[in-house]
Parts: C-alpha cells; sequence; structure tokens
C-alpha cells in the first residue's frame, strides 16, 4: 500500500513510521523538518498551508494519515485566526487535492479529550462534541468537513479521537515531561494542585489502532483511550511506585481551560475493530522508566 503521513516527523508520526516500514508499505513522509532514518521512505519537507503546491506527493496514494497540528489546547485568543487558517484551510487545501489525485483514505488523529468538553463521565462517540478551545473546536471542524468530503466527494476517512498518548519516541504533552523530568531528577511545573484527571493511553496502542485501520472502517469515528481518569498526583505515585523515587513537583496556579475531569469510552473500538490497549498505564510507564508494578 502506498502511504503518505503528513507530520510524519511529529510525535505519533516517528513512533508510526517506525511500524509502517516493518510491513513493507511504500511510504512518503512530509513535514516541515524531517529527520531522514529510513533510506527505503521518502522525504519531502514543507509548509503544510501550502499543502497545494506540493500535489507530487499524493499521486498514486492509498491512504494520507492526517497528523499535522500547529496548535496546542492552551492556544490563546490572539491566535485563532492563524489557528483556522493553518490548521482547517490547510486540511481543506489538502482534502481537495486528494479528491483530484484520487487518494482512497485519510486517518485523522483527533482529539479525544478536549472535543467533548467538560464531562464527570466517560465521552462516547455518540456524545454531542463541546469543544471549548480553538484547538479542539478546530479538531472538530476537520472531522465534519472530513464527513463532508465523504458525502459529497466519495472520500473514505477514519477518525482516531486519541487522549493522551505517552512513551515511546520522543513526545511532548504533561505525563511524558513528568517521566523525562523523572529520569533526570529534575523539578517539573504542575499546573493547579495536581488533581486534574485524564485519560492516558501508551503510544503503542495508539500506533496499533492506527495501523488497524488501514482500508478499513469507512466514515467512522473512533475513541482511542485507557478508558481510565488518573490525576497527576495518582501518576505520581505510580512513579514512585515503580522507581522507588517521588518525582519533583512544583505546583503553579491553575489555568482556567483545564477541564477537572476528561477520560473517554473505548467500547465501540473493541466491539467493531476488536481493538483494545495491551498496555495500562503502570505497564507503559513501567517500560519507559524500568523497574516494578
Amino acid at each position: 500500500m502506498n502511504i503518505l503521513v503528513l507530520g510524519g516527523n511529529g510525535y505519533i508520526g516517528r513512533n508510526l513510521l517506525r511500524e509502517l516500514i516493518k510491513v513493507s508499505h511504500n511510504v512518503v513522509v512530509f513535514d516541515k523538518k524531517c529527520e531522514r532514518k529510513y533510506d527505503n521512505v521518502k522525504y519531502v519537507e514543507g509548509d503544510f498551508t501550502r499543502i497545494k503546491e506540493y500535489p507530487e506527493i499524493f499521486e498514486n496514494i492509498d491512504a494520507v494519515y492526517h497528523l499535522i497540528s500547529s496548535s496546542v489546547p492552551n492556544s490563546n485568543r490572539s491566535a485563532i485566526a492563524d489557528d483556522i487558517r493553518i490548521n482547517l484551510i490547510s486540511t481543506v487545501d489538502m482534502l481537495n487535492t486528494c479528491v483530484d489525485k484520487k487518494v482512497k483514505k485519510v486517518i485523522f488523529s483527533s482529539s479525544g479529550g478536549t472535543i467533548y468538553g467538560s464531562s464527570i463521565r466517560k465521552n462516547k462517540e455518540t456524545d454531542l462534541p463541546m469543544p471549548q478551545t480553538a484547538y479542539s473546536i478546530n479538531k472538530y471542524a476537520i472531522e465534519r468537513y472530513l464527513e463532508y468530503f465523504y458525502v459529497f466527494c466519495g472520500l473514505d476517512y477514519t477518525v482516531l479521537r486519541i487522549t493522551n498518548p505517552f512513551g515511546g519516541y520522543g513526545g511532548g504533552g504533561v505525563l511524558n515531561t513528568l517521566l523525562a523530568s523523572h529520569k533526570n531528577n529534575c523539578e517539573v511545573e504542575i499546573w493547579g494542585d495536581g488533581s486534574v484527571k485524564r485519560d492516558y493511553i501508551y503510544i503503542e496502542d495508539v500506533i496499533s489502532a492506527l495501523i488497524l485501520v488501514l482500508g478499513k472502517y469507512e466514515n467512522k469515528v473512533f475513541n482511542i483511550c485507557s478508558g481510565r481518569a488518573l490525576s497527576i498526583n495518582e501518576l505520581s505515585l505510580i512513579i514512585e511506585k515503580t522507581t522507588g523515587r517521588k518525582p519533583k513537583l512544583k505546583y503553579t496556579p491553575s489555568r482556567v481551560f483545564d477541564l477537572p475531569v476528561n477520560y473517554c469510552d473505548n467500547t465501540l473500538a473493541l466491539n467493531e475493530m476488536h481493538w483494545k490497549p495491551e498496555y495500562t498505564v503502570e505497564q507503559g510507564i513501567c517500560k519507559v522508566l524500568g523497574g516494578n508494578i
């Protein structure tokens, strides 16, 4: 299969690429900067906002992984217009090119947390999304445009609403930052009192889901998550139990946009994709840090 990975030099992209080449796919990577790690991968460096200028990378492509996102959940109000231009408009340009070049499928990494908004129960795919940040609004808008291109242009898609991945090669996010700081015996700043709860998923489980939907599950949206809400304080205790050493946390004032609890239900992925996490959070942390669980 011929595959184009948009954002192949990012956290999820680099971990995905490592697995794609194991199963002999022909892979093209597009990103603003490429780490040219594999001889059998074609790398193209470019600006996603000018994706219309790179139609050749879509030639004979069967599936596109759309992993590019230039914003983060805390993007401020002054950046909203840039977010729309860089992420949403550029994605529409990309989808038009996919149709023109007869690409069969787009796989989009959406947000499994912020897209649902505030909720004290597990979020299901059938729940009405209530995004409350510019980042999550853009993610949901892209999902709706994917549906538009499916209905009116016949472009297949699968959306994976991924929660908070950790582990593997590289990566940001609160848990990866916490683990890296602990490895280096450094202090890490935490917003709030550490009680905010999120759903964390080990990166290898994310990658297995991304590969599983290649050529399957037309016009579908799945939560890719652990289905479990853990606070930073609880993660700290797991790390201490794993390594025998307490993480060094520095608590700072909380942020207004941080939802107190956010986690998802993965029943649909289990029933339809036969996918489930192979790693618990404890096992993933142990794999990153070593030690006992």
